[in-house]
């Protein structure tokens, strides 16, 4: 064992520039999963202490609905007994504001809290100062700093919500009782409960989300406690019971989930890395046979030599994978700076994590390991005798052991896949994926290298020897093409299906679509309403008012099914929410009919009520045409048959998209609520103009202006793009240090040949043209394989899994297959420097 470390640093003193690759591969896979897994565990750990600040209560209780006098004597009775301390009431709304001297009109989200706010957690404002609830009394606001820049005011202004004038106070830095990354088309207001009324804004049909926020007084196990035992008391009513432990559990769950997920993004680049390790070592053990003989003839035994190269591996493997931790450390240190929003997540002591240390140091050694055991088997072959003459290598039989161990390689992969994703069935669909990948890739790359074949008779000599060398044996290529061709497969995959999901969505906003939405219009406010909208559109067509209630689904009796009360729908998932329904003679042009009959002009009355179902929720709660279903719309239960169902394409937003539609007759009579789709002005200062007219004449009515949550959307997608493109930069960053290993391994060729062709006359400008044409041919040919499956990627996207209209982008593609191919000619010229630099007769003398 001394002998064989004495031989180890001889080795890597003599060999560590051609190793650094091998070194460097493994450093950047064990820095994502080592990094990736950090960030995660350390916001986990920041978000489980403050889970109760993340809920706003220990238990909280939620209703679309002024609570019943069961739901608030079942509290009180619970405070009574000593096990619930504070009880505060909450309410949340979405609503228009804007400032009380004029100007635009935004959405925003309201809400309205009392004294005892916050019960955990601490709200902070931006100025320093220390909140209180008095800041919020006589009719004050707090604010979130990017609504006083869209509105242009300050603290001091008043702000108009509903039919209240407010002052705004204070802005808001930080609040508690808010979920993680919740979504909302508004900017967060708070005002005083008790300020609620005097809004105007809870009316017949708001839609408001009322909470009662308890304290438990007893050991937090007992929150889950009582939570379990409201929750099983208001099975039938409609309110919704969660403990801040179901919160979070929840939180634990997705941040597990997507720990693990993202951890597989680490181990693809790892996977990619050792993929080049193997290349390296095959090469390597080529180079080395004349030092693997001569160690043979002197005594040592083919295990010797093989435990001399594996413990090599070792070292290179801990060596990577300790730079890799490291590399790690440095990223989740600057987090905070680099992503502002992840800053306050993290708690105090964050850093790298020791679970996530040990497991990058493991999975890097053991790629290493891995990737390296079958091209070193290779040393078995290698005899003593080759210093004596050249051996061609003769048939051989199958090479049982090598191919028991490239079963035991794969093996291990599929489980280190299965042990990162947290699944074995995820591991598995990985691993296959990956290995169907790598030979679809295979196949084009070997297409496409046919197909440049015919250059190998071009008039020039550089584009001939170019493409000659990417054919020939040992030039490593299919792996580049690999590498390479995947990470510009990951790149072009996303740009192009981020492109065609904004322009799926600018779709809705074309020159004859609908791209304003107006919100719980009441009754008495229709003609209002739509004189408004005339006077401020000029001759634009006139909006499209739609007549809309809530109901819930409370029973079904049909052939197939029977579901006898709310407690049995709500056991089927999310049928037990709250629908938005409306009433029509006919079909709008995004519905097809599926099955049964549209009813005719006839109307009904609410006794023998129908109503046409959408294809999807029919499947879901299996229900026929004939069946009979309950619902409670406004308190009251009508029983409707089924007599249709349709297709609903909810992508065209005209008429809005409907699960549930009734027979006309049944709810003309019940108070019900109208939506409106408008074309608003192409001009943003009319639209600003409509939008504030109709706030300061219909305070309740709320605006969605498509074009602002197109911007919203386009953020979201933008952000994803952006992650995923760092995954694909990551993935062709280890391509290209694959490029740079091939093309150190085998520089001991390109000297040789070199001196040959310089000796022949060849000057080195006619080498390095050759150089450029071979390397940017190899770009050319991995940008054309990534830029095809990436191609194939967002068009498989997009028609299966979104159901969008695909479109091609080319420009995408070309950019992208261009890039590739500049990006490898440079990486390959810069790597082959040394080949350049050579003189040719020092080369010959020591040949």
């Amino acid at each position: 064992m001394t002998f064989v470390l004495r031989m180890v640093g001889r080795e890597i003193r003599a060999s560590w520039q051609r190793l650094l690759f091998f070194f460097l591969c493994i450093a950047i896979g064990v820095a994502s999963i080592v990094a990736i897994r950090s960030v995660i565990q350390n916001v986990r750990a920041g978000l489980t202490r403050e889970t109760r600040a993340l809920t706003g209560a220990d238990i909280v209780v939620t209703g679309n609905r002024p609570f019943t006098e069961k739901v608030l004597e079942r509290v009180e009775r619970e405070r009574h007994e000593g096990r619930v301390g504070v009880v505060a009431e909450a309410a949340e709304l979405p609503t228009m504001v804007r400032g009380a001297s004029g100007g635009p009109a935004k959405m925003v989200e309201l809400r309205a809290v009392q004294g005892s706010f916050p019960l955990y957690g601490t709200l902070t404002l931006r100025d320093g100062a220390a909140y209180s609830h008095a800041l919020l009394r006589g009719r004050g606001v707090l604010v979130r700093p990017e609504l006083l820049t869209q509105l242009g005011l300050r603290v001091g202004d008043a702000l108009l919500i509903g039919t209240a004038s407010f002052e705004i106070r204070g802005v808001i830095d930080r609040e508690p009782g808010r979920n993680v990354g919740a979504f909302s088309l508004g900017s967060r207001i708070l005002i005083d409960h008790a300020d609620l009324p005097a809004t105007g804004l809870i009316t017949f049909g708001s839609r408001v989300s009322r909470q009662l926020q308890l304290q438990v007084t007893g050991p937090p196990e007992s929150a889950t406690q009582i939570a379990v035992a409201l929750t099983k008391d208001f099975a039938n009513d409609f309110v919704r019971v969660r403990s801040y432990r179901q919160v979070e559990n929840d939180i634990g769950e997705d941040l597990e989930r997507a720990e693990n997920y993202l951890s597989l993004v680490g181990l693809v680049v790892l996977i990619l890395g050792g993929i080049g390790v193997s290349s390296v070592t095959r090469v390597f053990v080529q180079q080395k046979v004349k030092s693997i003989a001569i160690l043979k003839c002197v005594g040592a035994s083919s295990r010797t030599v093989l435990a001399l190269y594996v413990v090599q591996v070792l070292v290179l493997g801990m060596a990577g994978s300790a730079l890799g931790v490291g590399v790690a450390a440095v990223v989740v240190s600057a987090l905070p700076i680099m992503v502002p929003r992840v800053a306050s997540l993290l708690p105090p002591d964050y850093g790298v994590t020791m679970a996530a240390i040990v497991q990058g140091l493991g999975i890097g050694v053991l790629v290493s390991l891995l990737f390296s055991m079958v091209p070193l088997l290779e040393v078995r072959n290698v005899k003593p005798s080759l210093l004596l003459r050249q051996e061609v290598p003769s048939g051989r039989r199958i090479d049982w052991l090598k191919w028991s161990v490239a079963a035991g390689v794969a093996t291990a992969l599929v489980a280190m896949a299965s042990w990162q994703a947290g699944s074995a069935r995820v591991g598995l669909v990985l691993s296959a994926g990956f290995v169907a990948l790598a030979v679809v890739l295979n196949l084009v790359g070997m297409a496409l290298i046919r197909a440049v074949q015919p250059l190998r008779y071009a008039r020039s000599f550089a584009l001939r020897h170019a493409v000659l060398r990417i054919a020939r044996p040992g030039n490593q290529t299919r792996v580049i093409l690999l590498a390479v061709g995947l990470g510009t497969f990951f790149v072009l995959g996303v740009r192009g299906l981020q492109a065609n999901l904004l322009n799926s969505f600018s779709l809705t906003l074309g020159d004859d679509a609908a791209d304003m939405f107006l919100l719980d219009i009441q009754e008495s406010q229709r003609e209002g309403v739509v004189a408004l909208i005339d006077a401020q559109n000029g001759e634009a067509a006139p909006p499209l008012l739609i007549p809309v209630l809530r109901a819930r689904i409370v029973g079904v009796r049909g052939q197939n099914v029977n579901l006898e009360s709310y407690e049995d729908v709500r056991g089927r998932g999310n049928l037990g929410r709250e629908f938005t329904v409306t009433y029509r003679a006919t079909l709008n042009a995004n519905e097809t009919l599926r099955r049964g009959q549209w009813w005719g002009s006839t109307p009904v009355t609410i006794d023998n009520a129908e109503v046409s179902i959408e294809e999807g929720l029919r499947q879901r709660l299996n229900v026929e045409i004939g069946d009979q279903m309950r619902f409670d719309v406004l308190g009251r239960e009508v029983t409707a048959r089924v007599t249709s169902t349709r297709e609903v394409d909810f992508r065209d937003s005209r008429a809005g998209g409907f699960m549930l539609v009734f027979r006309p007759g049944t709810f003309e009579g019940a108070p019900h609520l109208y939506i409106a789709t408008v074309k608003g002005p192409a001009d943003s200062t009319a639209r600003a103009r409509m939008q504030s007219a109709l706030v300061s004449q219909f305070p309740n009515v709320s605006v969605i202006d498509l074009r602002d949550v197109l911007q919203t959307v386009k953020d979201i997608i933008d952000n994803v793009t952006l992650a995923i493109t760092v995954v694909g930069g990551l993935v062709l960053f280890s391509g290209s240090l694959i490029l740079v290993g091939a093309v150190s391994m085998t520089k001991f060729k390109r000297v040789y040949e070199a001196a040959i062709l310089k000796t022949l006359g060849a000057s080195s400008r006619t080498i390095a043209t050759m150089l450029l044409l071979e390397y940017g041919v190899l770009g050319a040919i991995a940008g054309t394989v990534g830029a095809l499956g990436a191609v194939v990627l967002s068009w498989a996207i997009a028609r299966f899994a979104l159901e969008l209209t695909w479109q091609p982008v080319p420009l995408v593609t070309i950019i992208g297959i261009v890039g590739t191919a500049l990006f490898v000619a440079v990486v390959g010229i810069v790597a082959s420097l040394d080949v350049l630099r050579h003189k040719p007769l020092a080369t010959l003398r020591a040949e």
